[in-house]
C-alpha cells in the first residue's frame, strides 16, 4: 500500500512539473536559452496616440492594425520617455497581440518628421508706405501767418 502511494505522489509531482516548468523556464531562464531554442515573437508596429508619465511609470498607447496596446513601462522609463513621442511609429516586441503588456522591448521608433513650413517672404508689392496724416502741423502757413504770429495750441510740444 506504501508503494502505491509513493508512485502516485511522483507522479503528481511530474505532471506538476511537467505543466509547471514550461511557464517557469520562460520567465526566468529566457536568457540563458539559445536563440534558436526561443520563442519567436510577433513585432507589432503602431503610432503612438497617447503617452503620459507618473511617478514610477510611463503609460504609451499605441494603435496598430491588429488594435490598439496600452503599454506600461516600469523600467527605464527616462530614456524611453525621451526617445518615444506622440504620433511616431513604434515596433514593440510582444508574443501575440494584447491590449495591456507590462515593459514591451522597443525594437523600433520611426520618428514623425514634419516638414518646417518655409517663412512667407514679403513681396514687393504688399510693402507699401501709409502716407501721414494731415494735421495741422504738417500744413504750410496761410499767406498772412507767420511764425511769431502762429497759435501757440497749433505748435508741437516740445
Amino acid at each position: 500500500m506504501k508503494s502505491l502511494m509513493v508512485y502516485i505522489a511522483v507522479f503528481v509531482l511530474g505532471v506538476g512539473l511537467g505543466l509547471g516548468a514550461p511557464f517557469l523556464a520562460a520567465r526566468y531562464a529566457q536568457p540563458y536559452i539559445p536563440q534558436f531554442l526561443q520563442e519567436t515573437v510577433h513585432p507589432l508596429t503602431g503610432t503612438v496616440t497617447h503617452k503620459e508619465r507618473q511617478q514610477d511609470r510611463l503609460l504609451m498607447t499605441v494603435t496598430t492594425p491588429d488594435g490598439t496596446i496600452l503599454a506600461t513601462f516600469r523600467k527605464q522609463v527616462p530614456e524611453i520617455d525621451l526617445l518615444v513621442e506622440e504620433q511616431d511609429s513604434v515596433t514593440l516586441d510582444v508574443q501575440q497581440y494584447e491590449p495591456f503588456v507590462t515593459d514591451p522591448p522597443v525594437i523600433k521608433v520611426n520618428k514623425l518628421t514634419q516638414q518646417a513650413p518655409e517663412p512667407a517672404q514679403p513681396s514687393q508689392n504688399s510693402i507699401q508706405t501709409e502716407p501721414l496724416p494731415d494735421s495741422t502741423l504738417n500744413q504750410p502757413p496761410a499767406s498772412g501767418d507767420t511764425s511769431e504770429n502762429a497759435d501757440p495750441s497749433l505748435l508741437p510740444p516740445n
